[in-house]
């Protein structure tokens, strides 16, 4: 009798066991696959530069601009570029250059040459930088984002290069009321958070008896 009793509560360690494992790994797996944001401070600060010229860590827009000198508009525009970084820089704004020359030396001896006065990534690690689903397309080229990635606009061409740095007065608004937005719906998911574990932990003990008492009769 007793042999056939440890019997039984053995096969009911097993079952339970079979039961909750799966649960618990699940629950580890959740906890330890959270992704972290990747931001566009993080990012540019794994690559290298070919100016002396750094980014601001902390910036509302950044401007990415795919280049290369021997595109002529690319030449062409060089000049505006260093009067828009001049003008952006320490207010909100960040310009930034994708190298996309054969090599390092190539990119600095076009900044050397057209005296490029703003943060230059080298081709070697432009790569590195990923920003935009919508891609780049030839160059020059250029995306305006967000810190944390999200894109403002993009453009493609020596005009419409010129016409969205002019304009970063106006992302730097529409960056920012995006950053409010993000913040305040933030808030709103944590204090619903908070209002439901306060509501459960305020749950009369006789409604969690009676819970207790159902799942036995099932």
């Amino acid at each position: 009798m007793i042999k056939k009793l440890m019997m039984i509560l053995g096969t009911l360690t097993l079952v339970t066991g079979l039961v909750y494992t799966p649960v618990m790994a699940q629950d580890t797996e959740e906890e330890t696959t959270e992704e972290k944001v990747v931001t566009i401070p993080d990012m540019l600060s794994e690559v290298e530069y070919v100016t002396k010229v750094k980014p601001k860590k902390k910036a509302s827009v950044y401007y990415f601009l795919r280049s290369h000198s021997n595109c002529g508009y690319c030449v062409i525009i060089s000049g505006s570029n260093n009067a828009a970084y001049k003008e952006m820089k320490g207010k909100g704004a960040e310009l930034i250059m994708l190298n996309c020359d054969p090599n390092t030396e190539k990119a600095k001896a076009w900044a050397d040459k057209s005296e490029l006065n703003f943060p230059i990534v080298t081709p070697e690690t432009k790569n590195k930088v990923k920003v935009s689903a919508e891609g780049f397309r030839g160059y020059p080229h250029v995306v305006a984002v967000t810190a944390d990635g999200t894109l403002l606009k993009h453009g493609g061409g020596a005009n419409e290069v010129k016409e969205l740095l002019s304009d970063w007065k106006s992302l730097v608004k529409e960056s920012r009321k995006i950053e409010r937005e993000k913040r305040k719906e933030a808030e709103a998911k944590k204090k619903a958070a908070k209002k439901k574990a306060k509501k459960k932990k305020a749950k009369p003990a006789d409604a969690e008896a009676s819970e207790e008492d159902t799942d036995l009769e099932l």
